[in-house]
């Protein structure tokens, strides 16, 4: 998969996909949340924030890797 986010003038191809779950964030009341993403390649890494991803009720831990790729969609090349 290549991702091309706006804040980078490079295209990330095929990077490893780390989600710290420390830095979980829940806008409660609007049912959003949001977490740090690391996406590393060979020659470099690429740090964003994943904001704004909608649950329904409620979330789990393992709910997140599904809704941080449902957001890097957005930005797939």
């Amino acid at each position: 998969m290549t991702y091309k986010f706006p804040q980078f003038n490079v295209q990330i191809v095929n990077p490893t996909i780390a989600i710290n779950l420390n830095t979980i964030s829940d806008k409660a009341l609007d049912k959003l949340l949001g977490v740090d993403v690391l996406l590393t390649t060979d020659t470099a890494e690429f740090g964003v924030r994943a904001e704004d991803m909608p649950y329904t009720d409620s979330w789990d831990d393992a709910d997140v890797p599904d809704m941080v790729n449902i957001w890097l969609a957005q930005f797939a090349v």
